[in-house]
C-alpha cells in the first residue's frame, strides 16, 4: 500500500478545507504581530546571551555593515537581515520572540503552499502538517534542558530555524504532488537553509536524494530547483560577492571544528534517545510488518524498481530520524526531530487494520516518538509563563529591547554579591582563568551570570555617555571583547569592521588579518568586561593586543575597561 495513501474527510475534501487551514496560519501569524507590538519580558535562560548577537549585527546592518562582506558570522547572512527587519519592524519586541519568528514572512507562506496542494486530500493531512509546524515557530524552547530553572531558550535559535525548514523539506516531499509547488517550495526553502545555517541544507539532502531516487521528486522538478537555487546564488555573488566570501567562511568554521564525528553522535544521540529509541523501534516494526505483507506497511505498488523496494514507512521514518541525527550534532538541543513527523502523519492516516497484528504497537511507538519532545516544548512553557510575573527585570534604561528580560529574585540578588567579589577579588579569578577552568561549571548557563551581564553592559553604556562628555569627543566605532558585542546596537555606533561577531575563541575566531588588524587599531572605543575575569576574554584581549598597542586604556567601570583611540587632530 501507498506511503501517501490518505483518508477522505467527507466534508471539508478538496480546496473547501483551505476556508478553514488559511484563517488559522493567517490568525497565528496576526498573534505573533501582535506579540512583537508590545514591549514584553521574558525570564532569562541558560546561555541567554546568544540573542545579543543578533543585536550585534542588527547594530551593524543598521549602520550600512553587511554580513559576510564587513564581519564575519557564525552562521548565513539570511539569519542577520531577516533579525534587521524585524527589528525595523517591531523596535520593541522581546528579543527572543523577535529572533524566533524572523523567517515567519518565509516559512509561512511556503506552509500556504503546501497547505494548497495537500487539502486536495482532506483537512486531515494539511491540519495534521499545520499544527505541529504553527507549534514549533510559537515556541522559543528548545527540547533539552540545560538549567533546572524555567527560562526562555535564547540560545540555538538558528538551529530551531533550521530544524524548521527541513521540516518542510519533508513534508513536501512526503505529502506535496503539484510539480510546481514542489519546485517552488524546494527552491525557497533550500536557498533558505543555505544562508541560514549550513547544515540544515546538508541534512536536507538525503532527504531530497532519496525522494529523487523513488520518484518522489521528478527530474525535471529537481532540474528547475537546481537551475533557480544556482541563478539566485549567481546573482547575488556577482552583485555582492557575498556567496564565495560565505563559503570562505564556511570552510574556516569547519576547519576550527575538526573534532571527532563519532563522540558527537553518540553524544547527540544519548541526548535523545527518548525520540530515537521509539523512532528506532517504529522503523523495525514497520519494515517486519512490510517483510509480513501488511498492506499498510508494504512499499508503493507504482513507481520505478526502487520505490517499489523501499518507498514505505519504515524507510521514511529511518531516513528522517537519521537526517536528524546528523544535523543535532552540530545544533546541540533544537527542534532537529520535528522533521519525523511528517513520515508519522503519513502512517496515522492510514487505516490501522491495514498494519494488522502490528496495528497496536505501531501507534503506541508513534506516539513514544512524537510526544516526548512536544511534551517537554509545553511544559518549559508552562513553567515560564507561571513564573514569569514574580521575576526581576533588568534594569537596563539604556539597554532599549535588550533589557526587556528577567530573573528569579534570588538570581538578581546572587549576581550582586557575586559582583562584588568579583571586583574585591580579581586574582582570584585571574588565576582561575589561567587554569582554563570557568569559576563555575555552569557558568554561562547560570541565569546570576546573564543577568549581570544585562545589568553591567547597562553600566558601561551609561559609562561611554559620559565619558564623551567629558571629552568633548563622539565614538564612531566599538568593539567588546567578549562572545557577545550588542554595544553596536546600544550605542547606536558602527561595529568594528572584519571581526566575528559571536567571538567563541576556541571555534569561532577567524586567524588575525592585516584587514583585521588595521579595523580594530581604528576603532575609537574597544571595551573589556571583567567581572569575572574569563579565559576565553583574555584570549580575545591577546588576540587583538597588539592592534590595541596604541590605545589608552581606562578603568571606565569597576567591571569594564575600555581601551580608547587617542584623538587624532
Amino acid at each position: 500500500m501507498a506511503t501517501d495513501s490518505l483518508v477522505s474527510d467527507g466534508a471539508f475534501s478538496g480546496r473547501r478545507s483551505l476556508l478553514w487551514l488559511y484563517p488559522i496560519l493567517l490568525g497565528f501569524a496576526g498573534l505573533l504581530v501582535l506579540l512583537q507590538s508590545f514591549p514584553l519580558v521574558l525570564p532569562i535562560g541558560p546561555m541567554y546571551w546568544d540573542v545579543l548577537i543578533y543585536y550585534d549585527a542588527i547594530g551593524r546592518i543598521g549602520q550600512g555593515q553587511h554580513p559576510v562582506i564587513d564581519f564575519f558570522v557564525p552562521v548565513g547572512p539570511l539569519e542577520y537581515y531577516l533579525a534587521a527587519l524585524s527589528n525595523s519592524l517591531f523596535p520593541e519586541a522581546q528579543p527572543v520572540l523577535l529572533t524566533q519568528w524572523i523567517w515567519v514572512p518565509v516559512t509561512f507562506p511556503v506552509m500556504a503552499l503546501i497547505l494548497w496542494d495537500v487539502s486536495e486530500r482532506g483537512i486531515k493531512p494539511a491540519l495534521g502538517l499545520l499544527v505541529p509546524f504553527l507549534l514549533v515557530t510559537a515556541l522559543p524552547f528548545n527540547v533539552i534542558d540545560f538549567y533546572p530553572y524555567p527560562g526562555a531558550d535564547g540560545f540555538g535559535i538558528y538551529n530551531r530555524h533550521g530544524a524548521h525548514l527541513i521540516y518542510l523539506v519533508a513534508a513536501t516531499v512526503l505529502f506535496v504532488r503539484s510539480p510546481v509547488i514542489q519546485t517552488i517550495v524546494l527552491s525557497v526553502v533550500l536557498l533558505s537553509a543555505a544562508f541560514c545555517k549550513i547544515t540544515a541544507f546538508l541534512a536536507a539532502g538525503p532527504i531530497l536524494l532519496f525522494a529523487l531516487l523513488l520518484g518522489r521528486v521528478r527530474i525535471s522538478t529537481a532540474v528547475a530547483t537546481a537551475v533557480i537555487c544556482l541563478l539566485v546564488a549567481g546573482a547575488l555573488e556577482v552583485t555582492t560577492g557575498m556567496v564565495s566570501l560565505y563559503v570562505r567562511d564556511i570552510i574556516l568554521l569547519a576547519t576550527e571544528n575538526t573534532g571527532a564525528l563519532l563522540p558527537r553522535f553518540l553524544t547527540a544521540g544519548s541526548q535523545h534517545f527518548n525520540v530515537l529509541g521509539a523512532g528506532g523501534l517504529l522503523a523495525c516494526v514497520l519494515l517486519i510488518a512490510a517483510l509480513s505483507h501488511q498492506p499498510a506497511a508494504e512499499a508503493r505498488e507504482e513507481g520505478n524498481r526502487l520505490a517499489r523496494l523501499f518507498d514505505a514507512d519504515w524507510f521514511w521514518v529511518g531516513l528522517l530520524l537519521a537526517s536528524g541525527l546528523f544535523y543535532e550534532t552540530q545544533n546541540t538541543g533544537s527542534h532537529a526531530f520535528i522533521m519525523v513527523w511528517p513520515a508519522l502523519l503519513a502512517i496515522l492516516l492510514k487505516p490501522l487494520s491495514g498494519y494488522g497484528r502490528f496495528a497496536i504497537p505501531v501507534l503506541a511507538l508513534v506516539a513514544f516518538t512524537a510526544v516526548p519532545d512536544v511534551s517537554t516544548m509545553l511544559h518549559k512553557a508552562a513553567r515560564t509563563a507561571a513564573v514569569a510575573p514574580g521575576y526581576t527585570k533588568v534594569d537596563g534604561p539604556d539597554l532599549g529591547p535588550i533589557g526587556q528580560a528577567s530573573v528569579k529574585g534570588v538570581f538578581a540578588e546572587q549576581a550582586e554579591r557575586m559582583r562584588q567579589i568579583y571586583i574585591d577579588h580579581r586574582d582570584a579569578y585571574e588565576a582561575i582563568a589561567e587554569t582554563e577552568a570557568l569559576p563555575s561549571f555552569l557558568q554561562f548557563s547560570d541565569h546570576d551570570y546573564q543577568y549581570l551581564l544585562l545589568e553591567e553592559m547597562q553600566g558601561a553604556a551609561a559609562a561611554v555617555k559620559r565619558l564623551q562628555d567629558s571629552r568633548g569627543r563622539r565614538f564612531e566605532t566599538v568593539l567588546n571583547l567578549d562572545f557577545a558585542n550588542p554595544f553596536p546596537f546600544i550605542l547606536n555606533m558602527k561595529g568594528s569592521y572584519h571581526v566575528a561577531i559571536g567571538a567563541d575563541p576556541y571555534r569561532a575566531l577567524p586567524p588575525m588579518t592585516e584587514q583585521t588588524f588595521e579595523a580594530v587599531a581604528r576603532t575609537d572605543l574597544v571595551l573589556a568586561p571583567v567581572c569575572p575575569v574569563l579565559h576565553s576574554r583574555n584570549l580575545l584581549k591577546e588576540h587583538y593586543a597588539e592592534a590595541l598597542a596604541d590605545h589608552e586604556k581606562i578603568d571606565l567601570t569597576p567591571c569594564f575597561e575600555a581601551y580608547v583611540r587617542r584623538a587624532v587632530p
